[in-house]
């Protein structure tokens, strides 16, 4: 008999940012399989509504941002090679439409940051935490294999020698280490970062979307080395320059106004 499937996806809309949740407390926001999927569908929506300028990524409750993996249904998902690797694939594709979006995206991080739930984070623009979150690759304790453009982002975010010791040690990071090992950009108090997260993504939600664009995929290319990102870069680049919105910066700079972004 197979277990029900817990936990779910959901994204609420302020203005022209939108939150997608991570919504399974009771397991404290382990992803499952249908959870992967789901963001994907969620992510290419998002994506295609252009009212949308900037995402937030969170879990539900104040336990996790996402504590990984769900274990509990391993046997069912990833107990077969072809089971780990449509797990695989599901993974990577959203933290491709994430570290590739034209949104800029913040990671809110409360509570446990771990395995899935760090690869998810590494994959946004920016993470903001609390000072309670604790942040932690447990791979190692669970005999699971750590995918190489994992690695690639933690190690971009922390070094290599620290990544190294973070995965070969499942050590386990409080908030003001992370801080200073640049895993997050800010640690706020707890009943600040709903508030300082929405007032960032309200002032990423109104520069120029081509730009940011060009900037994020530019940045995959360097962390992953793949020949056609840098290809889509340069065009990303190019772009811009041919853009209204390059002509409306410059027009904004002179008139010593705020300039307002369309996209084009």
């Amino acid at each position: 008999m197979s277990m029900p499937e817990a936990g779910r996806i959901r994204v609420d809309t302020q203005g022209a940012v939108a939150t997608l949740v991570i919504d399974n407390p009771d397991r404290r926001n382990a992803i499952g399989l249908h959870m992967w999927h789901a963001m994907a569908q969620a992510l290419d929506e998002l994506s295609a509504d252009t009212s949308i300028r900037a995402l937030v990524i969170r879990g539900e409750g104040s336990r996790a941002f996402a504590s990984g993996a769900d274990i509990s249904r391993f046997d069912q998902e990833r107990s077969e090679p072809a089971g780990v690797q449509a797990y695989a694939e599901a993974t990577r594709s959203v933290l491709h439409r994430i570290a590739r979006s034209r949104l800029p995206v913040i990671a809110m991080i409360h509570g446990a940051c771990v395995g899935g739930g760090l690869n998810l984070a590494l994959a946004c623009d920016i993470r903001i935490s609390d000072e309670h979150a604790v942040f932690a690759i447990p791979a190692a304790k669970l005999g699971v294999g750590y995918g190489r453009e994992a690695l690639a982002r933690l190690a971009a975010a922390v070094g290599p020698a620290r990544a190294r010791e973070m995965v070969v040690s499942a050590r386990r990071l409080e908030a003001s280490q992370a801080l200073a090992w640049g895993l997050v950009s800010d640690v706020v108090p707890h009943v600040a970062l709903a508030d300082v997260v929405t007032e960032r993504a309200q002032m990423l939600a109104g520069l120029a979307p081509l730009t940011i664009m060009a900037a994020k995929l530019s940045v995959e290319h360097v962390l992953l080395g793949d020949p056609a990102m840098a290809e889509a870069a340069d065009l990303a680049v190019d772009a811009c320059f041919a853009s209204d919105d390059y002509v409306e910066g410059r027009r904004a700079f002179g008139e010593k106004r705020a300039p307002v972004f369309d996209g084009r």
